[in-house]
């Protein structure tokens, strides 16, 4: 009998590409470009960009409530509940980014939350500004062996995923995570997001 890898407590990441999203981001784009002019925004884990109030529903109209819902069913399709008890109903905190050359943002976790999500609306012309998912798994392993790693395992320590417009990400709130600094011209714009769990009640 062969051996046989098989992978346990998996962190699941996943990737959507968000369909009509060139629609949906031409009018995202204005909305929170006018919101930065108006707004001087929250200074979190950003360093160099702005990061808008969580206020995003109230001023992002119809193309905002698009990408809500989006989100949440992209979180309902990859969440398990009790067969028991019914899905969870989602409460989404949601922000818009909009980051110039040189911002980035530094490592933190969303307290609170069960997934976290980002979507892009304009990744831009420009090197760098990737999204870093960190292996939490360390410092373990760096301690007990600093030298090795497990085989067709997937990546340790960290890994980073390129921002695309029309890009959405959704990862465990619980997960460190971290963005490079961007350098490029004009404007990198994402909405991001905590996605909180709360059980409905028969």
């Amino acid at each position: 009998m062969s051996a046989k890898l098989l992978h346990f407590f998996p962190t699941p990441v996943i990737i959507d590409e968000v369909g009509d999203s060139e629609a949906l981001n031409r009018e995202l784009e204005p909305l929170i470009l006018e919101q930065h002019k108006r707004d001087s925004g929250l200074k979190l884990s950003n360093r160099g960009g702005w990061q808008s109030k969580r206020d995003f529903p109230r001023w992002s109209g119809t193309a905002g409530r698009r990408l809500l819902d989006h989100a949440s069913a992209v979180a309902s399709a990859h969440t398990g509940h009790r067969p028991d008890r019914p899905p969870p109903q989602w409460t989404i905190d949601i922000w818009a980014n909009v980051n110039t050359s040189g911002a980035f943002n530094m490592p933190h976790v969303h307290g609170g939350s069960y997934w976290s999500c980002v979507y892009y609306v304009r990744a831009g012309e420009g090197e760098g500004g990737q999204l870093v998912l960190h292996d939490p798994r360390m410092p373990a392993l760096r301690m007990h062996a600093p030298g090795l790693r497990f085989r067709d395992s997937g990546p340790d320590v960290r890994t980073e995923i390129e921002p695309k417009s029309g890009l959405m990400v959704l990862f465990p709130a619980w997960l460190l995570h971290s963005v490079e600094p961007w350098f490029g011209e004009g404007n990198r714009i994402s909405v991001a997001m905590n996605i909180r769990a709360a059980l409905a009640r028969r």
